[in-house]
């Protein structure tokens, strides 16, 4: 099972890191206003974290970026992490046991 970090806030947004079963390490973040608009960004850390690529974005504010929350979020308690989209996109990666895996999977979300 993926390991799962913490949740860290800066100035730029709110982001966790995630070391999935095949040791790559990936970068959920989330940069908006409230807790369910802007974007979610999902890269892949390289180079001792020094660079990433990004293999993944999702405008929360554009129909299939809502579809795609609504679909994370459904069945959610309203109070939970997991309500939230940072928290519903790092519940989603979790469960992928590889970069490849991500990027397959999110590829399918964001096309329903």
């Amino acid at each position: 099972m993926a390991k799962v970090g913490r949740f860290i806030t800066d100035h730029a947004g709110t982001f966790c890191q995630i070391k999935l079963d095949s040791g790559e390490k990936v970068l959920v973040g989330h940069v908006g206003r409230g807790f369910n608009d802007g974007s979610i960004s999902i890269e892949v850390l390289k180079l001792f974290r020094f660079t990433t690529e990004r293999i993944f974005v999702c405008d929360l504010e554009s129909p299939a970026g809502r579809v795609a929350l609504a679909s994370l979020t459904r069945g959610t308690r309203p109070e939970s992490i997991e309500a939230t989209a940072l928290g519903a996109f790092v519940s989603f990666v979790r469960t992928c046991r590889s970069v490849a895996d991500v990027r397959t999977r999110c590829v399918a979300l964001v096309s329903m």
